[in-house]
């Protein structure tokens, strides 16, 4: 049993409605699942994105995050659901994503400003703060998310925080992601994070590292040819501990 501090802090946070942004073991896993559609994914995540959470899809470049994601979108859309995609410097590629099975008819896409690498690095890419406009691009899509997760019918809402350096969002207030996870608790909609590192799960909601391995062909040196990437993820349960283990599954 807990000490007295615990239980009188944990009866302020239901009474306030939010005992939810507290991480609790013995709290039981979300009934309802979005799967991603691709198995090994699925078979990490134990089943899908968690509904009524925020959840993290994060890796380096070139590890599957938007393969992962656009096979996310397309299989609710596929079910008859429709998605949201909050695209905050404009990096979505709609005619690989329709090529990938994605309906785009489905689609709420969401558009931030197009700005490229090169001009956000020239905007202070290295320090701690972005450039006003920057900063205000992060908040506007956080918003965007924030409003059509209250609307209400989508199945997933995803943010793709690509390029957006992971220290810039870890600066913001963490009360930006106790928002988010409010407005989307009870709600059968997945709420995914996509970008380098993880920075704002809700408490049951999971996170899912991708890891990249370069593959190679042919049995000697000389003739040795690169054939692509393996894919490894990493799922973190929320309800056990806050690091990455037990289920890893190659994806081919």
């Amino acid at each position: 049993m807990g000490s007295l501090a615990i239980q009188r802090l944990e009866s302020i946070l239901q009474t306030r409605k939010l005992d939810n942004t507290v991480l609790n073991p013995a709290a039981p896993a979300p009934a309802n699942v979005l799967p991603t559609g691709v198995a090994a994914i699925d078979h990490a995540l134990g089943g899908g994105w968690p509904c009524g959470e925020v959840s993290e899809l994060f890796g380096a470049r070139s590890t599957g995050r938007t393969a992962v994601l656009t096979a996310t979108l397309a299989h609710a859309v596929r079910g008859g659901a429709i998605v949201s995609l909050v695209d905050t410097f404009d990096r979505f590629d709609p005619i690989g994503a329709a090529s990938a099975g994605l309906d785009l008819e489905r689609l709420l896409w969401i558009r931030g400003p197009s700005l490229t690498i090169e001009h956000l690095q020239s905007t202070g890419r290295s320090v701690a703060r972005p450039a006003a406009h920057v900063e205000q691009a992060i908040q506007n899509a956080i918003r965007a998310a924030d409003l059509v997760i209250r609307a209400g019918g989508f199945a997933v809402v995803a943010i793709d925080f690509a390029d957006v350096p992971t220290r810039w969002l870890r600066a913001l207030p963490f009360t930006t992601w106790l928002r988010l996870a409010y407005a989307n608790e009870g709600r059968d909609t997945a709420c995914v994070l996509v970008g380098e590192a993880p920075v704002g799960r809700s408490a049951r909601g999971a996170s899912l590292r991708l890891d990249a391995a370069r593959c190679w062909s042919g049995a000697h040196p000389q003739i040795r040819r690169f054939a692509g990437f393996r894919i490894d993820p990493y799922a973190a349960d929320a309800r056990v501990a806050p690091s990455f283990v037990s289920r890893r599954q190659p994806v081919a």
